[in-house]
């Protein structure tokens, strides 16, 4: 294979939650392949410090541009700005998330419809809204990062495995409706990956030799790792792929 199937120079890309660990390695990674990337997520001094960073880094142009997926109005003007300073979006990482630890039977409206809006809804209703675009330019690559919590189920965190496991249908679906446009979706169902949305969990009494004791490899993943693997997906390389679950599981799963 020719490496060079893994540029994304002139290539557009949009990252959601993409000040946090696994949305900014993902947008390094992808800067670092030549795209010009633009992050989102809810506050615009954490999206001005990892943009001054990654570009420090890599040279290229990355921007921040503030949204919340919970909150449909600003969903609209996220993708209207984007095309404003970019004219194309050719590539969109939907790696947000929310959470709450929190047993089914004591979970509270506001924190479901909290969940299901950041996860599900929010996500949906913005790839819905760049699909005609993607269209209008003959293609490009949704990728959506669920969770190995969408296949399996993890106690407390119930809203969250259901909101995952709504991704990975989500993917399958429009995937399929949306292939005749070459418009490729595929997700990433990471295990546990060191990062800040991990570490309360994980630091829990018991919790993180619990979990890596499920592994085959003795280790949990590091943001990088996803990053890798949506950078196979949003280039040619990943040409041919669509409608898949990429597990970055380290054997839980099996």
């Amino acid at each position: 294979m020719d490496v060079k199937s893994f540029s994304l120079k002139g290539k557009v890309a949009l990252i959601l939650g993409g000040a946090g660990d696994l949305g900014s390695a993902i947008a390094e990674t992808f800067s670092a392949a030549g795209a010009d990337v633009i992050i989102s997520s809810r506050k615009q001094e954490n999206l001005d410090k990892v943009a001054a960073e990654i570009t420090a880094k890599t040279k290229g142009k990355v921007v921040g541009i503030a949204g919340h997926l919970g909150k449909l109005d600003t969903i609209k003007t996220l993708v209207d700005t984007v095309m404003e300073q970019f004219k194309r979006i050719d590539i969109v990482v939907n790696s947000s998330g929310s959470s709450f630890m929190v047993p089914l039977t004591d979970i509270e409206e506001w924190q479901w419809d909290n969940v299901m809006n950041v996860n599900v809804k929010g996500p949906f209703f913005l790839l819905k809204q760049i699909a005609p675009i993607m269209k209008a330019q003959g293609g490009g690559s949704i990728i959506n990062i669920s969770s190995y919590m969408g296949i399996r189920t993890e106690e407390t965190l119930g809203v969250y495995c259901i909101s995952k496991a709504a991704v990975l249908h989500m993917t399958r679906v429009m995937a399929k409706e949306w292939g005749k446009w070459n418009i490729r979706v595929n997700s990433i169902a990471p295990a546990w990956v060191h990062s800040r949305l991990s570490e309360p969990f994980l630091k829990l009494p018991g919790v993180n030799d619990r979990m890596l004791a499920q592994t085959v490899i003795g280790r949990f993943g590091e943001p990088d790792d996803v990053a890798a693997l949506a950078l196979f997906l949003a280039s040619d390389a990943g040409k041919n792929q669509t409608a898949a679950c990429f597990p970055l599981d380290y054997g839980m799963l099996t």
